[in-house]
């Protein structure tokens, strides 16, 4: 009885290996070489200073952790999302300021209209992550409510291939809102346009365009080999 030899099976499985550990390097070698900056006509200008620090509290904590809070925001600054969700309780019913850009879809309503807005770094700092190459932690914001007389500022939505409003947004904070199943929302009274709808342009990446290529056609030469080379001799069964 004839034993298949099995050097060059186990030879046609670290060439795999192989070829993962390369696309690996290559694709770390290629992002840095092509590291692309944020384009300056995506930049907001002249943002309002953010009112205060992020302070968490906790459904025990009593009313004095909450004036602390209160206390130390800046009558003109803005709030935050991260300052709103870090502690719910202390802003419901306030009057704030907050500025981000609309993302999403707009969900019309009878009286008026929701719409998701987001103040992360995307959205006011670096912009869309299509345009650079830098992380920036994840997407954050804030459920909004407009008025009807508010929805016609609306001038475009973020999502792929567009960088959408962003907006000066003054309104009151609901902890529990009814209107949208006790969620947490900014029920707008006045919108300031700061920087209209924009397209945004991912560009083709040529180098790795090139490497994905290169990839490719390594995977096919593999699976060429280890046909030909598993394959058994004509006239042996």
């Amino acid at each position: 009885m004839m034993t298949r030899r099995r050097g060059p099976a186990k030879r046609l499985l670290i060439l795999p290996a192989l070829l993962l550990i390369g696309l690996i390097v290559g694709l770390h070698l290629v992002r840095d070489a092509t590291a692309r900056d944020l384009d300056p006509t995506l930049r907001i200008d002249a943002l309002p200073r953010v009112a205060g620090d992020v302070m968490r509290c906790t459904r025990s904590d009593d009313e004095t952790v909450l004036h602390e809070i209160r206390s130390q925001l800046d009558p003109g600054g803005r709030v935050t999302s991260g300052m709103v969700l870090a502690c719910p309780t202390a802003y419901d019913g306030l009057e704030v300021r907050y500025v981000g850009e609309l993302v999403g879809d707009l969900l019309e309503r009878d009286a008026g209209t929701w719409v998701m807005v987001n103040d992360d770094d995307y959205a006011l700092e670096v912009g869309p992550l299509a345009t650079h190459r830098h992380q920036r932690g994840t997407n954050t914001g804030l459920t909004v409510w407009l008025p009807h007389a508010l929805r016609g500022h609306v001038t475009g939505l973020g999502g792929p291939g567009q960088r959408g409003d962003v907006v000066e947004l003054r309104g009151q904070i609901m902890r529990t809102d009814p209107a949208d199943g006790g969620g947490l929302t900014l029920r707008a009274d006045s919108l300031t346009l700061l920087a209209a709808a924009t397209p945004v342009e991912d560009p083709l990446d040529l180098p790795q365009g090139l490497l994905a290529l290169g990839a490719a056609g390594g995977g096919a030469g593999l699976w060429l080999l280890r046909h030909r080379t598993l394959r058994p001799p004509r006239g042996r069964s």
